[in-house]
């Protein structure tokens, strides 16, 4: 398995990172250079990358090699892909062969299924220039640094390819995430979270992928509480990472998924933000990026879904102008994401991840609850996440929007919580609990989401674009005082919950 980090670079800095000192210093030898053509091939249904496999046939000079690489595996802004490969007597593809050395069933089965073998053709194309520089870090650890320029080529559609991969030899996968901040100080670079393939297939498809929704966190019983806190940060990074090629794309799901990873992700923080403090300048940055998201999502909400709850009433004209808002949002978020800041925000988050840094600041010791079994110390952690929640409840004056509000984010957390350890708890129970919690979100939810619409439409009125505003305006203001009450049961049964590792 292949443990690589992918970076963009613009084409007009690419003789800069040739040239880059950190390359010069560390590389072991002149860099080399080899001339690559890559042709992939699929089905005319795409089988094989609906399946999470690529296939391709490299030619260098007069040879000829096989790939197979699956989708890149959970890990957050790391590659890490399964592959094999095959030398060939030509550039014809003998995906029967290969499948000879793949333990995967379901992916050998695939490649010697007759309605794939004899169906591959070639889809797209890659031409690329790539050097080669084999780096030896001061303390020891291997990395191949490999530019890659050219283009991709897909039935007369091409796209210039300008790439920088940092791939592990030797030693920790911190270190590449190390000499990327190192690299970004001086040349802007970008997370590049597709590979050339998924570049080559979105030319093929024109279609923004699917969203990603969270994956279960799966936790082992002998886990210490900080291996199991290493393991839900990264799970919540790749759920928001994974969702960046949709945003760019203008999804409006995978922005609504990219912002619940950022929330998960935050709210693990905060949980354990006494344990594992994060550097100051990192939580700026990741509020920055909350922001970001947080700004263009109202807008696609309230084009989506709010106005549509308005009875008896021609909400055209405010949902083109909500569209309208949302769409130039949408366009805004891009330049967000390909700004310098949020390359580094996304390093700084695994870098501190991956190589533990906040023992750089906490005394860790053997008597730490980080040091100790997540099964174990989990329990203070759900507890103040519950009574947080109860003590917003006791105090809520259900007219104030503000407190309905606290009382929402509390509910999150709390239920974030149990689901972050939930492979260590009562099935069951776990499920009561998440139900009730996501039962009394939902109506919050609604309550804010016409809190939010106000001040939209608020702003729709007031610059004069729409006369239904006013209308808008006062059906959600009513609505939302008239569901208030409906929102003491609600209320009774979270106050009265337990966490499920209580009897």
């Amino acid at each position: 398995m292949e443990t690589e980090l992918k970076l963009s670079i613009a084409q007009p800095d690419l003789s800069r990172i040739r040239q880059h000192p950190l390359l010069l210093d560390h590389a072991r030898a002149v860099p080399t250079e080899h001339r690559l053509t890559d042709t992939y091939y699929d089905t005319p249904k795409l089988e094989l990358w609906r399946n999470g496999v690529s296939l391709r046939v490299r030619e260098e000079g007069h040879t000829w090699i096989q790939k197979v690489k699956t989708a890149s595996a959970s890990s957050a802004t790391l590659h890490e892909r399964d592959e094999w490969e095959s030398s060939l007597p030509s550039g014809q593809p003998q995906p029967v062969e290969i499948a000879r050395q793949i333990k995967s069933e379901k992916i050998a089965r695939l490649l010697r299924a007759a309605s794939v073998s004899k169906a591959l053709r070639p889809v797209f194309k890659n031409a690329t220039r790539r050097t080669i520089w084999n780096l030896e870090l001061p303390d020891g650890q291997l990395v191949e640094c490999a530019l890659d320029t050219g283009k991709i080529d897909c039935k007369g559609q091409t796209v210039a390819i300008g790439e920088l991969e940092l791939e592990l030899k030797k030693g920790n996968p911190t270190q590449l995430f190390e000499l990327a901040l190192a690299l970004h100080e001086d040349i802007p670079l970008q997370i590049a979270n597709d590979s050339k393939a998924a570049r080559g297939y979105a030319l093929l498809e024109k279609q923004a992928p699917e969203p990603v929704k969270a994956i279960p966190v799966r936790l082992m019983r002998k886990m210490t509480l900080e291996d199991a806190f290493q393991c839900i940060g990264l799970n919540c990074l790749q759920q928001m990472e994974a969702n960046v090629p949709g945003v760019l794309m203008q999804s409006v799901e995978s922005l609504h998924q990219m912002r619940v990873g950022l929330r998960r992700l935050r709210a693990l923080l905060d949980m354990f933000s006494e344990l594992a403090p994060l550097p100051s300048q990192v939580r700026e940055g990741v509020d920055w990026l909350a922001g970001e998201l947080g700004a263009t999502r109202d807008w696609d909400v309230l084009a989506d879904s709010t106005l549509g709850s308005i009875t008896n009433f021609d909400s055209g004209e405010l949902r083109e102008l909500a569209e309208a808002k949302a769409r130039d949002l949408h366009q805004a978020l891009l330049v967000s994401l390909r700004d310098p800041r949020y390359t580094q925000v996304v390093l700084q988050l695994n870098g501190w991840l991956r190589g533990r840094h906040w023992r750089r600041v906490t005394n860790f010791a053997e008597n730490s609850p980080l040091a100790s079994r997540a099964s174990d110390a989990m329990t203070p952690l759900l507890h103040k996440a519950q009574r947080r929640l109860r003590k917003r409840i006791d105090t809520l004056d259900q007219a104030d929007a503000a407190g309905r509000h606290r009382i929402r984010i509390a509910a999150k957390k709390a239920r974030y919580a149990v689901e972050f350890f939930s492979s260590l708890l009562p099935r069951g129970q776990v499920k009561q609990y998440v139900s009730s919690l996501s039962g009394l979100q939902d109506q919050l939810g609604t309550l804010n989401d016409m809190e939010v619409a106000s001040r939209l439409l608020s702003e729709l009125e007031g610059s004069g674009a729409s006369r239904a505003a006013p209308f808008a305006l006062g059906y959600l203001n009513a609505a939302a005082e008239a569901s208030i009450p409906h929102l003491t049961k609600s209320l009774r049964v979270a106050r009265r919950l337990k966490t499920p590792i209580d009897k």
